[in-house]
């Protein structure tokens, strides 16, 4: 993908600048509150997936993202690559925007991250905040606060909360300062992980939720005794929580029976925690993959009755 960077492979869209004013924080985070408690299943397109194939650029198109509406998912999970794989410019952002308006279109709800990694062992440097800024200022104004949740990050990876939540909380500043009206997104420090969200104590940012990512499976039972303490610290902080990468147990990558299998008992279990479960992922790879091919809905026998 370094070469689609090199390239211009588009002019920053116009068309998809919000034309009316930014609204009080108070009334924006209102209508993607209401979006979100409402959410129950939705898919990741991981990195490149939405906006490239093979090092070419591409769309999927409105028509995909009906077709991935139809198939059962109510939102999706993208995120941009790190700027050393985009370069600093807006031509890869901009393809993302494409891909956030077709979902739009077809009635998504579109969890977006900014970036990948943070790791506290590799802390970033004065071009990824330069980019994460640029990032958020250009999307910001080209994603609905109604119908997009922003995040910076797609995971960050620490040795504590302590050391994390400063960090977590000087890139929260970087998207509020672009992005007044978003809802914004973060998880905790290892890798997203339940037990690091319970560590956490939410922002003064009022205008956040949390996301986890799990790669456990496990029966209905374990899977409850592992979000049920997810779903308490959501009751008891008054902020949404999403399962935003929910994947088989490791060793099951590519067997589709045992990822199979894992999913009939997590998505009924998070069901009842009311939970939305974010499925990892259309991919172009092969661990967890959900599709064949470019195809928009899931290989058949993957989703319990479907």
């Amino acid at each position: 993908m370094a070469g689609i960077a090199r390239r211009r492979l588009m002019a920053a869209p116009a068309g998809l600048a919000l034309a009316r004013p930014r609204r009080a924080a108070a009334q924006a985070f209102a209508p993607i509150r209401v979006r979100i408690a409402g959410l129950q299943l939705g898919a990741n397109l991981e990195r490149w997936f939405a906006i490239s194939r093979d090092n070419h650029p591409r769309r999927l198109g409105r028509a995909w993202w009906r077709d991935f509406r139809a198939a059962g998912f109510d939102h999706v999970r993208m995120f941009i690559p790190e700027v050393g794989k985009t370069g600093a410019g807006m031509e890869i952002p901009g393809l993302f925007a494409e891909a956030v308006q077709d979902a739009q279109a077809a009635g998504l709800t579109i969890l977006l991250g900014l970036a990948d990694f943070y790791y506290q062992s590799n802390p970033w440097q004065a071009q990824d905040w330069a980019a994460l800024r640029a990032r958020a200022d250009f999307l910001a104004a080209r994603c609905d606060p109604a119908t997009v949740v922003l995040a910076a990050l797609n995971e960050p990876v620490f040795d504590d909360t302590p050391s994390w939540l400063p960090v977590r909380d000087r890139l929260l500043g970087v998207l509020r300062h672009a992005a007044p009206d978003h809802l914004l997104m973060w998880g905790g420090r290892e890798w997203c992980s339940v037990g690091s969200l319970l560590e956490c104590t939410p922002p003064a940012d009022p205008g956040t939720m949390a996301e986890v990512h799990d790669y456990q499976g496990g029966d209905t039972a374990a899977v409850t005794a592992r979000f049920a303490p997810a779903a308490a610290w959501r009751d008891r902080h008054g902020l949404p929580v999403v399962v935003a990468e929910l994947g088989g147990a490791l060793g099951h990558e590519t067997d589709r029976e045992a990822f199979a299998a894992d999913l009939a008992q997590s998505l009924p279990a998070l069901r009842q925690l009311g939970l939305p479960a974010t499925l990892w992922s259309y991919s172009h790879g092969g661990w967890w993959r959900l599709q064949s091919g470019d195809e928009p809905v899931p290989r058949p026998g993957l989703l319990p009755g479907r």
